[in-house]
């Protein structure tokens, strides 16, 4: 009897944990790993640059600092200011973006800046950005919506030219300025890093109403204590005046020691757009115009209907 029971009991506890081990193991798997941060540790950058734009020189220093939110969203200030042409510009951006850094990055973005001529003309940008990690190759674009306001001056000048009993007074008007139209702009780059510390890119502008091709790349290296330096050049080649060439230095600040891909990844973003890109919408609405009315003045009274001018006295 004490047999069969022990039997019995055997056969009910067995039929019990296999019943159990289904929830027990679901109970000890492993769950799945949490995504990285959209940013890692605060971190901030400086550049210096300089070059030359729509047959303008350019020089300036831009900044940006980048700080995580909660999870996967990151928040990055820019701000600027320098010479287009021997006049003042300054800038102001910001993006607030989610990033998973072993996929990809969508963000929004809004920009401001004023170059000094004319009392100040300015041009704004509001967009959605994006960036697609892809091994060795980023797929970065921006789109959206740039505006801006309208100034001008004009200068008048009159050239006195002699005829036979009189002259004839050319007033000759010339009228500059910038009208920024509100409209749409973008931006696209196809990236790739040729080594961790080295990238190399194309791409294709549309600001201002005209379009230009893009080229560049940037060189870094390590410089300790959480320090990245890089040199870096960008071209242009497009519509009109929408073109020139322009390079610099710049320096990565942050918690730790990473490589160029590393940090556009996990700290600093590689946003496609300089802060002070706003210039090419402000110069490629250029406009200018001249304006020459002709006056014929006689000495002795009015002119004749064919243009002469009288002899005598009224």
């Amino acid at each position: 009897m004490r047999k069969r029971d022990l039997l019995l009991s055997t056969t009910v506890l067995g039929g019990t944990l296999a019943a159990a081990a289904p929830a027990m193991a679901a109970d000890m798997r492993v769950p799945p790993p949490m995504p990285a941060p959209a940013v890692d540790g605060a971190n901030w950058k400086l550049s210096g640059l300089g070059g030359t734009i729509a047959n303008q020189s350019l020089a300036g220093g831009v900044g940006a600092y980048t700080f995580p939110l909660q999870g996967p969203y990151g928040v990055q200030i820019d701000g600027g200011a320098g010479s287009l042409g021997g006049s003042g510009w300054a800038t102001v951006a910001g993006h607030l973006f989610w990033r998973d850094p072993s996929k990809a990055l969508y963000g929004l973005y809004g920009s401001f800046t004023e170059l000094d001529r004319f009392g100040g003309v300015r041009a704004g940008h509001v967009a959605g950005e994006g960036e697609l990690y892809l091994g060795r190759y980023t797929v970065q674009g921006l789109m959206g919506v740039e505006f801006g306001n309208s100034v001008s001056t004009s200068n008048t000048g009159v050239i006195q030219t002699g005829i036979p009993f009189g002259q004839i007074n050319t007033t000759i008007t010339n009228s500059q300025g910038f009208a920024i139209k509100t409209r749409f702009f973008d931006q696209i780059n196809l990236k790739y890093y040729l080594s961790d510390y080295f990238d190399a890119y194309v791409g294709h502008r549309y600001l201002g109403g005209k379009n230009a091709a893009a080229f560049g790349g940037e060189f870094s290296a390590p410089l300790g204590r959480g320090v990245l330096g890089s040199l870096f050049v960008e071209g242009r080649a497009g519509e009109s005046a929408f073109h020139g060439i322009w390079g610099g230095v710049k320096l990565y600040f942050g918690p730790n020691d990473k490589s160029l891909i590393a940090r556009h990844r996990t700290q600093d973003p590689a946003m496609l757009l300089e802060t002070w890109d706003n210039l090419f919408t402000i110069l490629n609405n250029a406009n200018s115009s001249t304006n020459t009315t002709n006056q014929k003045v006689c000495l002795f009274g009015s002119p004749f209907s064919d243009g002469t001018c009288p002899e005598g006295g009224f």
